[in-house]
């Protein structure tokens, strides 16, 4: 059977949204992303409250948190590297670059969206200590990074 009408899954109910409460769209599965907040309603994030589970990139417990605060569900840097222990490749954008982070058995991969400037660190515990851009720790400059997601 096949989903797709026009290229998009139809909605087949509306649902409150399980972090700010909001009237959301939801498929057949009760899954969908919330046009107020962001977060996209699945059921695991609310089964492990405190873990970066897919497919949003802040835990159910602190979107929670920042949607009281009226704040974006934007990630931390410890948000990230939850997110890269989960995802295994995450991405941001910092000074109009685009950087990968690939997380992999012999360690962490860290570099640009074409390859340059390639860090490799052993653990994530290593590459949130010493990755960095430009002579600046990464965690130093968190503040300014965008558009920090899973690929």
């Amino acid at each position: 059977m096949n989903d797709l009408i026009n290229g998009y899954i139809p909605i087949f109910a509306m649902a409150q949204c399980q972090v700010c409460g909001a009237p959301t769209p939801v498929d057949r599965f009760g899954c969908g992303k919330c046009r107020h907040c962001g977060w996209y309603q699945e059921s695991h994030g609310i089964q492990d409250p405190d873990d970066v589970i897919y497919p949003n990139v802040v835990s159910y417990k602190k979107a929670k948190a920042l949607v009281a605060q009226c704040l974006p569900l934007t990630p931390s840097f410890d948000d990230f590297i939850e997110g890269l222990k989960y995802y295994k490749e995450m991405e941001f954008e910092y000074g109009a670059i685009m950087y990968a982070v690939c997380f992999r058995r012999d360690g962490v991969y860290f570099s640009t969206y074409n390859g340059e400037a390639l860090q490799l660190y052993a653990t994530c515990a290593d590459f949130k200590a010493h990755a960095h851009i430009d002579d600046k720790l990464l965690i130093d400059i968190w503040d300014n990074v965008q558009n920090a997601d899973y690929m």
